[in-house]
């Protein structure tokens, strides 16, 4: 046999096993093919550190030398480990992948949430080149990936006032009158009891008059306004999104001191956001859930209209809208001796018409770097 026939028969061999593995990668390479990406937790606080997993599983008798993975995510979850330690708006990110036989091939990120937010990836395209490659293949698929980023808790002293004050008149208040339905126990007779608190059950036990004792409680509910309606023309969000985050500082605040708290909030794709009043861990996590879902560019409608005009419940309005009408309709709520105080966050830019007023408490913020 010659050369030159030896070398025609290893050409034909190549070409027919070029043509065949193009062939089987073509017809099977998406078979039992499985792309997943996961997050660590499913929220997150802004500033926190997630990890996201990108994962290919390929469940099937052959390899996968060459697999691309791509998918759009936010700008505001920066990735800390890629190489330009941030992924732009609108830009893919991209991964590639080599996955044996019956293999999960895994790649895992440290990602910065660096603004409150819903974030989802609902697409994403795969792709696959054969062992030589000579053919590349593609397709897309559905995504399902999900990532609530809460309201950056931090600490605002000045914000603490009016609950300092709010809670200073209900201490007062808690000593006026018993509470009849709050059990606190046994103790002997004494002439000043009322004749209803004696406990007949143990008089007879111990042959001695005993009277019940009932503990002093006071059922104070403070109410949340959050109000983020914008001024024409009105560009600083950043000062919208410190109120949000004043809102999850002064939820945990009540929470933290065994208050019940709601949430008000004229925002969010037409519907307003009404959260009735808690007291749980489970009813926190509810309005920070609620606060992270808010969207500021949907329609916000005018707080004016939840504020009271006699009520024995407190209030907190949280508004950098200061406009003659929310003023307006606060000076009555005052005068109608309702308990209520105001938090007008601010720019160093903004120029404030409010009179100074004692339950009007002034905050000048910054913009956040980190979100920007």
């Amino acid at each position: 046999m010659t050369v030159l026939t030896i070398a025609i028969i290893i050409l034909a061999v190549s070409i027919g096993l070029s043509l065949i593995q193009k062939t089987v990668y073509k017809r099977l390479w998406n078979k039992n093919l499985s792309y997943n990406l996961t997050a660590s937790k499913k929220a997150a606080f802004e500033g926190e550190n997630v990890e996201i997993t990108d994962s290919v599983t390929n469940g099937k008798n052959l390899p996968l030398p060459w697999v691309y993975a791509s998918y759009l995510i936010s700008q505001y979850l920066i990735f800390i480990d890629s190489k330009n330690n941030e992924i732009h708006r609108g830009e893919r990110r991209a991964l590639l992948f080599v996955v044996g036989t019956n293999k999960t091939a895994s790649r895992k990120s440290k990602v910065l949430c660096s603004k409150r937010g819903h974030y989802v990836a609902k697409e994403f395209s795969i792709s696959a080149n054969n062992p030589l490659m000579t053919h590349h293949t593609r397709e897309n698929s559905a995504l399902n990936f999900s990532l609530l980023v809460y309201p950056r808790i931090v600490d605002y002293p000045e914000a603490v006032i009016p609950l300092k004050r709010i809670f200073g008149t209900a201490t007062v208040k808690r000593f006026i009158d018993p509470d009849p339905f709050v059990f606190k126990g046994i103790r002997e007779y004494l002439p000043t009891d009322s004749f209803r608190q004696i406990n007949w059950s143990a008089t007879a036990k111990s042959g001695t008059l005993m009277s019940n004792i009932h503990d002093f409680t006071v059922e104070q509910n403070i109410t949340i306004l959050l109000n983020l309606e914008r001024y024409n023309g009105y560009k600083r969000g950043f000062v919208l999104e410190e109120a949000i985050r004043l809102a999850a500082f002064l939820s945990r605040q009540c929470i933290k001191m065994g208050v019940p708290v709601s949430l008000v909030c004229p925002a969010g794709d037409g519907r307003p956001v009404q959260i009735s009043s808690g007291l749980s861990a489970a009813h926190l996590e509810t309005i920070y859930a609620t606060l992270a879902y808010i969207n500021l560019n949907a329609e916000n409608h005018s707080i004016a209209e939840y504020l009271p005009g006699t009520s024995d419940k407190a209030f907190i309005l949280i508004s950098s809208y200061h406009d003659t009408d929310l003023y307006e309709k606060f000076m009555f709520a005052r005068r109608a001796k309702t308990d209520i105080s105001w938090i007008l966050p601010h720019s160093e830019r903004d120029e404030i018409s409010v009179p100074p007023h004692d339950d009007i408490i002034k905050m000048e913020v910054h913009g956040d770097a980190l979100a920007n």
